[in-house]
């Protein structure tokens, strides 16, 4: 397993990522946000044959060659509660229009990432970006167990982070019911440049 200083997981697991700019960055499904960072790469995904029965339009998209650029590493919001502020005002949170998701991404797109603090005691993360830019995250109010959001180096482990205060630092290929979950340590959920 990749090393992780398990007294600091979030700085340890960022530490890389901080000063970087966010390129890329994309509404995903529903109000999903993602965020790429590093130097890019084309990731190629060549033609499926389906082997069940879909529409013609599914059938069509995965029978053509996708190349698109990648960074070293990926953020992906989901599962969460969020919102966007700048200049001193919100610009969208998860359940805002498309829109103004869209809106969101423009703004943190090509900011640079300064800090990670995390709240494990309230399941909170506050993301904040060089030029003023600070993205909340906070859980659903259900009962479940959701991780809120992620980070990967695509060469390799991902980091997870839950509603619960806990994390996980596993390999891709990990399935989900193999995942080890660790409370962050109180007092040490914070990265910072």
């Amino acid at each position: 397993m990749a090393l992780i200083d398990e007294n600091d997981p979030v700085q340890s697991v960022f530490a890389p990522v901080l000063g970087l700019a966010a390129w890329s960055v994309r509404k995903g499904q529903g109000s999903m946000l993602t965020f790429e960072f590093g130097n890019p790469s084309l990731h190629v995904r060549e033609p499926i044959e389906p082997q069940v029965t879909r529409s013609t339009k599914v059938v069509a998209r995965l029978k053509s060659r996708v190349v698109r650029p990648i960074g070293e590493w990926y953020l992906w919001i989901y599962c969460c509660n969020w919102r966007c502020i700048a200049r001193g005002r919100e610009i969208a949170h998860s359940e805002s229009t498309d829109k103004r998701i869209h809106s969101a991404a423009r703004e943190l797109d090509g900011q640079r990432l300064q800090s990670v603090n995390v709240d494990p005691i309230n399941g909170t993360s506050c993301f904040a970006f060089d030029l003023g830019a600070v993205l909340e995250t906070w859980p659903y109010e259900d009962e479940d167990l959701d991780e809120q959001w992620s980070l990967q180096r695509r060469s390799g482990y991902i980091f997870a982070y839950r509603k619960d205060g806990r994390y996980a630092w596993s390999a891709p290929d990990v399935r989900s019911d193999q995942e080890v979950w660790l409370p962050l340590p109180l007092g040490k959920n914070d990265a910072d440049t």
